[in-house]
């Protein structure tokens, strides 16, 4: 008997072998290693390819920098190798920002990875929202974003304040209308549960940072699916947040142009923020040293005398 069980169980182990051996590489023939590009497309957690991404990004915070500290930090060079096409960075709360957003943001873009940042909400009415939005602004006007700005609203202290689902709805316009306003290109993060009872989507008309982990990623005005948090990419110890675009931002948010923030204009080329002399649209206009276009003066530049009117165009100059 005990040679008839020692049979059964090898049986079974053969068997279970078989089993995994079948499901690490699919009828389909692609690998089981999900999240990884093959032949062209992205595989999700089922080893199948998916449908319509464009670019695979991370999402970045102080959680992953600390666990990386002893390490040296994240290795960025090494995270631009593994495939990451952009990050999203957290800037933190109102006026609690991460840490490491600064640091994040940099090395991130001098190693040639997009940057888009999220904020966390603790709005309990548009007002609030409105100055949350403000507040990030003045927190990215010095980095390069090519990837929305997004707000994660996905909060327990809005439902321990009994928020209405009107409520969060409103803050959300209210947050991603300023952010629009200024030039940027808003998004809004929530996972199944959150868009489907506590936001009415239907009065949203923002992209849409979908957050559920598995293998279903389809949801109305999704542009970025955040498919798990178990991921794995060189450069960064741990778990990461893996990211997913079906949007081609690169045409949907513009390199060049103003940006209005706290009632000054910016100008952006390739993302950056300009400082001294620029033309655009035939027209000529001066940027102080802080990028801040100069409007309603006279000043004297390189021994000109100009004077700017209120769109920052010269109505009269004297040497």
């Amino acid at each position: 008997m005990k040679k008839n069980i020692r049979l059964r169980i090898a049986a079974c182990l053969v068997a279970c072998l078989m089993a995994s051996e079948a499901f690490a590489t699919p009828l389909n023939g692609f690998s089981a290693e999900a999240w990884k590009l093959e032949n062209g497309q992205y595989i999700d957690a089922a080893g199948n390819p998916i449908t319509g991404v464009l670019e695979k990004g991370i999402t970045v915070t102080k959680y992953q920098n600390r666990q990386n500290e002893a390490n040296g930090g994240i290795d960025w060079k090494k995270v631009a190798q593994d495939g990451v096409s952009f990050a999203m960075v957290r800037i933190g709360y109102l006026n609690d920002m991460d840490p490491y957003f600064s640091g994040n943001m940099k090395h991130a873009s001098e190693n040639g990875i997009k940057t888009g940042v999220f904020f966390y909400t603790q709005a309990l009415d548009t007002q609030t929202a409105v100055e949350e939005a403000k507040y990030v602004l003045r927190q990215v006007k010095d980095y390069r974003i090519s990837y929305p700005i997004a707000y994660d609203v996905e909060s327990q202290y809005l439902l321990d304040n009994k928020l209405s689902r009107q409520q969060i709805t409103d803050n959300i316009n209210a947050f991603c209308k300023t952010i629009s306003d200024a030039g940027y290109r808003p998004i809004v993060y929530a996972n199944n549960k959150w868009l489907s009872l506590h936001i009415d989507m239907s009065q949203v008309p923002y992209d849409v940072w979908y957050a559920r982990y598995g293998t279903v990623n389809d949801y109305q005005n999704r542009t970025i699916w955040q498919c798990t948090d178990k991921g794995r990419v060189d450069g960064i110890e741990g778990d990461v947040t893996i990211e997913l675009s079906f949007a081609d931002y690169g045409s949907l948010i513009p390199a060049d142009g103003f940006k209005t923030i706290d009632g000054e204009r910016y100008y952006m080329k390739n993302h950056e923020k300009q400082t001294g002399w620029i033309q655009t649209d035939g027209k000529w206009y001066y940027l102080d040293s802080n990028g801040i276009m100069v409007h309603d003066k006279t000043m004297v530049i390189d021994n000109v005398s100009y004077t700017f009117d209120s769109h920052g165009e010269i109505t009269n100059q004297t040497r």
